[in-house]
């Protein structure tokens, strides 16, 4: 575990700041954590494998050196269904072994006492190669000659004790040599370079790679494949990018951001890269997670890393970015630097999340990332306003509740609040602080605090009572504006989804940096809100301008039509906020739910391209809440009426030197224009698609838009298109438009497709949940007997996601019957918050239906008189 280092106090008080302030218990307490006894602890690792990749399984060896601290006779570690052959300790073999399946740990029995000091435990042993991709595991693809294969590893939070025994967990850093076996004809990657390879026979070699710096287990990484490696040298370091022989020129665009991130990172961070290399490994489909940041070997989704250069799109480009530069941060916050337990997630996740968007903004100015991580945020919101919610900084005991804490609070929560703060004490003392972070505790572990209190020295203001407001609270601050005589009086409450909640639920109060501005005369105030503040401004005021403070802010009724009739003139950031927090407020029963549809309405046609894509996002998610008939009807009358004019601007084809974000929307306005029932726009879909005509972003709309509407033809003839794709990455977009088919029985075909071996591998649990968005209870029927399947390869996690996602979209009360069923039957009691979350979706979604339609259905009827 690691220790906690505090600044000088004298220098905190003298500069009339907090001291740091008292971790929580939650953030500290072990009492009942499944950690490891502290007894022996781990220095170095030396494992060899050897896997048989066609009968899916291995043997391995680890000559594990440990440091007891006290004599014992007990040794306990960490393995998930390995098969222990033989165990001895510096040698002796009089070792018996015991077994505890539901921890994930083996106790090793000594005849007699080990002493304290240096030994060596060395486990000979077996296991399986799975087919989730979360462990040690394979992945199949079709190539020109026929399959092929890679394994590879996954490991994060707790499943590197499925390919070693260890001590697995982030505070037990220790330092790794690795040696496998593999045929001559595969590439075998890990996290430092190959150090030696020696042939064992015409068809086989030993590969071993050079020693790694003290690192958490979960970081380590095993791939083998048939593998062909682009790089170049950026500031000394082999960076390279790793993919399926053959997709060499699909790296290309990844290799040259890498180079250009790290030399960004070199810098920010102020302590250079410390790998002799750096491996971007694309795998041949998606992995649990999306992509994950092996120290100097990170391994990606496919889509995350691969860029087709005779299909670019804008949309490819920069999530490409965005997944690079997260995974490339975590080299340093995660993998340099690591959270001392899960309990500090977002010290890994909130930061990385918070990075990819600050290094994007730098780099690639012209996309306006940080503009386009407000409607991120909003994912954080969401899941901050309902029952399910934690704190940031959360209590974390289980393997099971690790896995839960990969969720909208710790990555998008977390990294609006890092937003926040790195507003309020400025871009350079943020920088400052965070450097002398990375310098005081490489290759250690920390708590947030560490942090934090850092970053308060060399700002020179107190963040750490705003931090822990936000870290150690769960809740959306709500953020009311009522006008007193010549008055603004800010007050402060909690949001949440169903306002009934909030009776049930503890005060809260938090100390939040808040700019206000005067629409009248474009005066500036910033404050710390703390329960209530003043200000004297010229009406009307807009509250949170810029939209940096974390929360959500309600107008009284009066407010909003200024508010509205200034839409126009104000920026993109605050279009956004409004524009989010009116949609919020108005499905919970805050203010009117018409206000949203309002303020769309009052959107300039030249408004930024982002402001417009949340917009469609906006709009199509309130038809999804809509049934069939005239109301829905209606509202699509009114969307589509609203967009013509932006789609006059746009036209179907791009212009020259048109702004990079245009491309973007028009792929959006288009789908909605498909999806809500645009007869021009669908022809338009049909006639690209049969012609091939258009660019490549034209084909895979039309594609997208056609298959929406697909009837039995049509699917079949996209299905047989996709079987026959061998690219993997090709394969896969032809199957997401698929997921996005409306007829109810071509999606109980998808459903089963989804659940098979057709799309590629680890792809098909990502095509259920865009099937459920209009038809959950359909899907919900279909899936679940295939999430009750023990024999379907995909770890537990992924099930109760995937029943989270697809029931929280429903309305029906026979719907939380039948989720809470599947949750007693299947989920421990101690991962079961996200199911909370669920069963307040849905009925918040009843709430939708009954209240917040009916107001958006007068609004537009009046709208035609």
């Amino acid at each position: 575990m690691g220790r906690l280092r505090l600044p000088d106090i004298a220098l905190l008080v003298a500069l009339g700041l907090d001291a740091m302030p008292a971790i929580s218990a939650q953030a500290i307490d072990v009492g009942h954590r499944e950690v490891l006894p502290d007894t022996v602890v781990p220095t170095h690792y030396d494992l060899a494998l050897s896997p048989d990749a066609e009968a899916l399984t291995f043997s391995g060896t680890v000559a594990i050196t440990v440091d007891v601290k006290s004599p014992v006779q007990d040794i306990v570690l960490n393995a998930d269904a390995l098969q222990f052959d033989r165990v001895t300790i510096d040698g002796r073999d009089s070792v018996t072994v015991s077994a505890d399946q539901k921890l994930g740990r083996e106790t090793l029995h000594a005849d007699q006492l080990v002493s304290v000091g240096r030994h060596v435990v060395t486990i000979e042993y077996h296991g399986t190669i799975g087919r989730s991709t979360l462990g040690f595991f394979a992945m199949d693809y079709a190539g020109p000659d026929g399959r092929h294969r890679t394994l590879a590893t996954n490991f994060e939070p707790t499943a590197a004790r499925q390919l070693l025994p260890c001590w697995d967990e982030p505070g037990r850093k220790a330092s790794f040599t690795l040696t496998v076996d593999t045929p001559t004809d595969r590439v075998a990657v890990s996290n430092m370079p190959v150090e030696q390879i020696t042939p064992l026979s015409a068809t086989t070699q030993r590969v071993r790679f050079a020693q790694t710096p003290k690192m958490s287990t979960y970081l380590l990484f095993l791939g083998v494949g048939d593998f062909e490696r682009v790089h170049k040298s950026v500031d000394g370091v082999d960076v390279g990018v790793v993919v399926r022989r053959g997709d060499s020129g699909k790296a290309a665009y990844a290799l040259d951001q890498a180079g250009q991130i790290l030399h960004y990172y070199n810098d920010y961070f102020g302590t250079p890269y410390p790998l002799p290399k750096l491996d971007l490994i694309a795998a041949p489909g998606a992995i649990s997670g999306g992509s994950m940041e092996n120290w100097g070997a990170i391994f990606y989704s496919q889509e995350h890393l691969l860029l087709d250069p005779r299909a670019p799109t804008e949309q490819d480009r920069q999530q490409v970015f965005a997944v690079v530069s997260h995974e490339m941060a975590h080299q340093w916050f995660g993998d340099l630097v690591t959270m001392a337990w899960w309990d500090d997630l977002w010290l890994n996740e909130g930061f990385a999340s918070w990075m990819q968007t600050y290094a994007a903004d730098d780099l690639h100015p012209e996309w306006k990332t940080g503009l386009r991580a407000l409607s991120i945020f909003e994912r954080g919101k969401l899941a901050d306003a309902i029952p399910s919610t934690h704190p940031i900084v959360q209590t974390v005991l289980t393997p099971d509740q690790a896995d839960e804490a990969f969720d909208a609070i710790t990555y998008n929560k977390g990294a609006a609040v890092i937003t926040m703060l790195n507003a309020y004490v400025s871009r350079d003392a943020f920088r400052a602080g965070v450097r002398r972070y990375m310098s005081e505790h490489a290759f250690g572990n920390t708590i947030d605090g560490d942090l934090w209190s850092l970053i308060q020295v060399t700002a020179g203001k107190p963040i750490l009572g705003i931090e822990r407001d936000l870290t150690r609270q769960e809740g959306v601050p709500l953020i009311r504006v009522t006008r007193k005589g010549g008055t603004t009086v800010l007050s402060e409450g909690r949001f949440a989804a169903d306002p009934a909640t909030i009776a049930k639920a503890a005060a809260r109060k938090w100390r939040l940096p808040i700019t206000v501005r005067s629409l009248a005369s474009g005066e500036l105030q910033t404050k710390i809100l703390n329960t209530s503040v003043n200000l004297v401004l010229p009406p009307p005021v807009l509250v949170n301008a810029g939209q940096t403070t974390y929360g959500r802010v309600l107008y009284a009724n009066d407010e909003v039509g200024a508010l509205v009739e200034h839409m126009a003139s104000l920026s993109s950031a605050d279009q956004l906020g409004l524009l989010n927090d009116a949609l919020a407020l108005g499905l919970a029963g805050y203010t009117d739910a018409s206000n949203v549809l309002a303020m769309t309405k009052a959107l300039p046609v030249d408004a930024d391209p982002i402001v417009w894509q949340r917009t469609i996002t906006i709009l199509r998610s309130i038809d999804d809440h809509y049934a069939p008939g005239l109301d829905r009807a209606a509202y699509r009358r009114f969307v589509l009426g609203l967009l013509q004019p932006l789609a006059e601007r746009l036209g179907h084809t791009a212009s020259s030197g048109e702004a990079s974000n245009v491309e973007i929307l028009r792929v959006s306005l288009e789908q909605a224009q498909g999806r809500l029932g645009d007869s021009a726009v669908i022809g338009w879909a049909k006639q690209t698609l049969a012609d091939q005509t258009g660019s490549a972003v034209d084909q895979l709309t039309a594609m997208t838009i056609v298959a929406g509407q697909a009837d039995a033809p049509t699917f079949d003839s996209l299905v047989a298109q996709a079987t026959a794709e061998r690219d993997p990455l090709a394969k896969q977009h032809i199957f997401e438009a698929l997921a996005e088919v409306q007829d109810p029985e071509l999606v109980k075909r998808m459903v089963e497709i989804a659940f098979g071996d057709q799309p590629p591998a680890g792809t098909g649990r990502y095509l259920i949940p865009p099937l459920a968005i209009t038809q959950p209870d359909l899907v919900w029927n279909l899936a679940l007997p295939h999430l009750l399947d023990p024999k379907l390869p995909l770890e537990n996690d992924m099930r109760w996601r995937l029943a989270v996602n697809i029931a929280d979209r429903s309305a029906l009360p026979e719907r939380e019957i039948a989720l809470q069923a599947y949750e007693v039957q299947s989920v421990p009691e101690n991962a079961r918050r996200p199911f909370d979350g669920a069963l307040a979706s849905i009925r918040q979604n009843r709430h939708i239906a009954e209240r917040a339609l009916p107001e958006m259905t007068r609004w537009v009827a009046a709208q035609s008189h």
